[in-house]
């Protein structure tokens, strides 16, 4: 009996390991150049064959026609704009987790919001900006964003094993006010947030012309 327990408490870790935010898990470095090449090379790989035990979430489409296109003329409109991080706007979904990529009027910058399970100690959401760095995106949560397709990738430092890790977000979908995404937290929480996203220059509408 003990060791059943033994075993079921394990079990339990790692999956509580699993579902910890990516800000949880990464270190306070960036990926050297040669560590970029490596997340780089592993994220091409999950593209072309994603992971055997959730390779169903991420080969299927489930975003309806509507969302689509609206998605498609969102990029289109703030392309003449910001054109090195249109590819990566959206709403990415993750198994438990979105990364919600938006763009700011100053080039090659954008605001992240990302969502996750709330915890104890955590609301459930973190903000952080980016900035293009190439043909990736480079957070100042120490994150690199990779984008190919409908997939994004979140590449990091793991803070314990200091060894390289990733994790994949696919099938964007239109993005949504900042402040209805917030909506679970609390106001004095919302509203830092928000100011942070202003100040950014960012937006979830089309670009003024």
């Amino acid at each position: 009996m003990r060791k059943n327990r033994l075993v079921a408490l394990m079990v339990n870790l790692i999956i509580l390991g699993a579902c910890l935010p990516i800000i949880a898990q990464q270190s306070k470095r960036y990926p050297t150049e040669n560590e970029l090449q490596q997340l780089m090379k592993q994220f091409r790989s999950f593209v072309a064959a994603p992971s055997p035990g959730n390779r169903d979430f991420y080969i299927r489409d489930r975003r309806n026609e509507a969302e689509t296109e609206k998605l498609k003329a969102f990029v289109r409109a703030w392309l003449p704009v910001n054109p090195d991080v249109a590819p990566f706007l959206g709403q990415w979904t993750a198994l438990e987790e979105t990364q919600n990529i938006y763009p700011s009027t100053i080039k090659g910058k954008v605001c992240i919001i990302e969502t996750f399970v709330p915890t104890e100690n955590d609301m459930g959401i973190s903000f952080t900006q980016g900035t293009i760095s190439g043909k990736y995106i480079k957070t100042s949560g120490f994150t690199i964003l990779l984008q190919q397709g409908n997939y994004l990738g979140v590449g990091f430092i793991n803070t314990r094993s200091n060894q390289l890790g990733i994790y994949e977000y696919a099938w964007p979908k239109p993005l949504i006010a900042p402040a209805k995404l917030m909506s679970s937290i609390s106001q004095g929480n919302r509203n830092r947030l928000l100011q942070q996203f202003k100040e950014a220059g960012c937006s979830d509408s089309l670009p003024k012309r």
